[in-house]
């Protein structure tokens, strides 16, 4: 998933993380925003308010995958745009008899959201590719899969 013209990619290739344990939704998502504070796309006022926007609304997607973000007053935490992928091969127990397996954090600035979530809805409507993301050995598959360009 690139971006148009000269700007840096959404998800760098260090920015995936395979088979992490989680004992709660909380602990998955400080994980995934605590690498989104490293990776210098957000301050970490930005974590708490990650968790914050789940207590409102879930950011579960379907097919094992959820899009923890921070809440919109949040948004001046926010340096730059990119996505953390972290893969819970056990699963994460993310409320309402969902299980998260991809936890993908979101860091977005102005309206780059709407491109991020257009570039992996693609992907992520497809249960079986979603299965293999969160049960792979290859980081470089994952990477490959959500950069690729949309099929039009």
């Amino acid at each position: 998933m690139t971006t148009e013209g000269n700007s840096p990619e959404i998800l760098r290739r260090d920015a995936i993380f395979l088979d992490l344990p989680a004992s709660s939704k909380a602990e998955a998502i400080e994980f995934v925003g605590g690498k989104l504070v490293e990776f210098g796309l957000v301050e970490e006022s930005y974590v708490p308010a990650m968790k914050l926007r789940e207590e409102s609304f879930s950011t579960f997607l379907g097919n094992g995958v959820s899009l923890p973000h921070g809440t919109f007053e949040a948004k001046s935490a926010v340096k730059g745009t990119g996505i953390v992928v972290g893969q819970f091969r056990d699963g994460v127990d993310w409320g309402d008899d969902a299980t998260a397996h991809l936890v993908i954090g979101l860091a977005a600035a102005n309206e780059d959201h709407v491109l991020v979530l257009s570039q992996l809805a693609e992907v992520l409507q497809d249960e079986e590719l979603c299965e293999q993301l969160w049960t792979t050995d290859n980081a470089d598959l994952v990477y490959e899969t959500l950069t690729a360009e949309p099929e039009e």
